[in-house]
């Protein structure tokens, strides 16, 4: 069969032997809506929450809290909208500040600002890239009620009358489903925060799971840091895999974002029959710019309800990575070890940096399956130092695999990595 996946901008083709195909595992098809009508229709029928129009007072501050690059969301739509309520409400563009949610990623340039959030806004707008690391920007709050973490949140945006946010539910590691709070609780935090949260702890916890919302500890860490601040109002979107819109809410940031994830479970959660010996699974455009948000795509093969690969098995990650790694942190970490059963012993003894949790989610992925990246910018004497398996094109990957784990090996592949949670019955 032949089968095409993402691949930066483009696509890439390559086939799989009928005998070994299990199937092409991709979201099913769900009605898509208008995305200017969407948003217009979920801001004057906000959930849980007054019209922003209505809770939006003159002379306030007020601060959006934008995606960064690492997300794809079309804000070009949303936040002209949103300024258009505000502005209603009496407030001028002068008293309003994007915060972009970088976390522990790098900032936005300019030219990608305008890219993600229109020339009219990064015209009209004061703009501010997001820094985990310096202290002086950040804000303490105090810790959570329930594990004691300290609460550092960018200053501009704790001091803000008026907090907004946007942000995409999309299946996401810690978080069961991101959007909601989460833009505030990671994406404007310090980094002794992030730390604090994305450990192993936490990871190592069975409530965190992908697509899982209920009992989450991690998402009641994200509820309970960004009381500290109060976030007011949030525009979160459900997207296809083709980035067409399905879903926008709008209102009360746990209401509106709980109706969002009864939408985004129609598109991502796919049933499945049994796992796998190899998976192919493709990270797709802004994920595969570098290493550090490509290897997502394979998170939901060993980190959904029940591993899509087997033990010993194969992953093969097409990414072109043209940003590098994403994270020199990680690779320095990774440079330490030799195996990831000695990462794995690694960070559970002695830790990681903020940004690094990234190392133990690897190493547990690598305890399941070797984990090869076709395609890359990356040299192949880095991604060895990261433990994983250079390879050039699809075919070599393939023969590779099937090399490994035998001619009658069994093959699926998640065009949308990312996104497509597998549910092994």
């Amino acid at each position: 069969m032949r089968i095409e996946v993402p691949f930066g901008k483009e696509k890439l083709g390559f086939t799989v032997p009928d005998k070994n195909l299990l199937g092409v595992v991709v979201p099913p098809a769900v009605p898509t809506v208008k995305p200017e009508e969407a948003v217009r229709a979920a801001l004057a029928g906000p959930i849980g929450s007054p019209r922003l129009r209505e809770v939006a007072r003159p002379r306030q501050k007020v601060v959006i809290v934008p995606t960064d690059i690492t997300r794809s969301l079309h804000e070009e739509i949303i936040l002209p909208l949103l300024l258009e309520e505000l502005n209603a409400a009496g407030i001028p563009d002068s008293d309003i500040t994007l915060v972009i949610a970088n976390g522990t990623h790098r900032p936005n340039t300019r030219e990608e600002c305008v890219a993600m959030y229109g020339q009219e806004v990064v015209d009209r707008l004061r703009i501010v890239n997001h820094s985990a690391y310096n202290e002086s920007e950040l804000k303490y709050l105090g810790k959570t009620p329930s594990r004691g973490i300290p609460v550092k949140i960018n200053r501009i945006v704790a001091e803000a009358d008026l907090k907004i946010a946007t942000g995409v539910i999309e299946p996401h590691l810690f978080a069961g489903y991101s959007g909601g709070v989460k833009s505030i609780a990671v994406g404007v935090a310090g980094a002794e925060t992030i730390a604090a949260t994305h450990n192993v702890d936490i990871l190592d916890d069975p409530r965190t799971r992908l697509g899982v919302i209920e009992g989450n500890v991690f998402r009641q860490f994200l509820e309970e840091a960004t009381g500290f601040v109060k976030l007011d109002f949030v525009v979160n979107v459900v997207l296809n895999p083709q980035k067409e819109f399905v879903r926008v809410v709008a209102g009360d940031p746990v209401a509106a974002h709980a109706e969002g994830v009864r939408a985004a479970r129609l598109v991502y959660e796919v049933p499945v029959s049994r796992p796998a010996d190899i998976v192919i699974a493709a990270p797709g455009y802004p994920k595969d710019r570098d290493l550090y948000q490509a290897t997502r795509a394979v998170n939901t093969s060993v980190y959904g309800p029940k591993p899509l690969v087997r033990k010993g098995g194969v992953l093969i990650i097409p990414a072109p990575c043209r940003d590098g790694i994403g994270h020199e942190g990680y690779h320095t970490w990774m440079k330490s070890v030799h195996s990831a059963d000695e990462a794995a012993a690694k960070a559970r003894s002695e830790g990681f940096a903020p940004g690094e949790h990234k190392v133990f989610v690897l190493a547990r992925i690598l305890q399941q399956a070797e984990l090869m990246i076709v395609g890359s910018a990356i040299p192949d004497q880095t991604l060895r130092e990261l433990l994983l398996t250079p390879v050039g094109t699809m075919e070599e990957a393939l023969e590779r695999a099937f090399t490994k784990r035998g001619p009658e090996a069994t093959v699926w592949v998640l065009p949308y990595g990312v996104i497509t949670i597998p549910v092994v019955s």
